[in-house]
């Protein structure tokens, strides 16, 4: 049944909310992505973020999902490049949030497992989220990987995200979001990394 779950940054200092989650979804997945393994190192915190394997847990909401109660002041975010996604964190102690697409009328927030806090919310990561629906990426990651790890992303879950996110479209559930105004103008305005930075950050795996 879908249900509420908290969101808290490391230190405290943002606090939030996910509504209407369902683990019954299939969508939750564990990305290899070197972007994902630089944006982990990019805000030193790749020891509680990362596994082993360098793979970091993804559950994608829509935005209207999403609420911050507490701490507004501490969102901030980082493009990897000058038109990468938005990487929202929180600028009191480096948690990250949730990556959203470049568009701020797509429908689709990537919620970072280590913004939410399981133990208030009374329950366990796999209750909440349901099984991993999909390992990807695995050409970025560190062997030796998981059995049925995907190379790229496997088309079984293209489908199922883009069914998601054609009914996000229909539904308008890119807003209220956390992360845009509602004329699409992001609610703190980005890092973009330079070239130097990124591959800098990519070699630190």
């Amino acid at each position: 049944m879908p249900s509420m779950l908290s969101l808290r940054c490391k230190c405290g200092g943002l606090r939030g909310a996910v509504h209407g989650l369902s683990p019954t979804t299939k969508l939750r997945s564990v990305c290899y992505c070197d972007d994902c393994q630089a944006y982990a190192h990019f805000l030193g915190r790749a020891s509680d973020i990362l596994d082993a394997n360098g793979g970091t847990d993804i559950f994608p909401v829509w935005p209207s999902q999403l609420e911050i109660t507490l701490g507004h002041e501490n969102l901030t975010c980082v493009r990897l490049t000058d038109k990468g996604m938005y990487r929202w964190y929180t600028d009191c102690c480096q948690t990250p949030i949730a990556n959203s697409l470049a568009r701020p009328k797509m429908p689709l927030a990537g919620v970072i497992h280590s913004i939410m806090d399981y133990a208030a919310s009374g329950t366990k990561r796999d209750e909440a989220l349901g099984p991993i629906a999909a390992r990807m990426r695995g050409k970025f990651g560190i062997a030796p990987l998981p059995v049925g790890t995907h190379h790229a992303v496997p088309l079984s879950y293209l489908i199922r995200a883009t069914g998601f996110i054609v009914k996000g479209l229909w539904k308008k559930q890119h807003l209220p979001s956390p992360f845009f105004h509602d004329d699409g103008r992001p609610r703190a305005r980005p890092r973009i990394l330079t070239s130097e930075e990124r591959e800098a950050l990519r070699r630190s795996k």
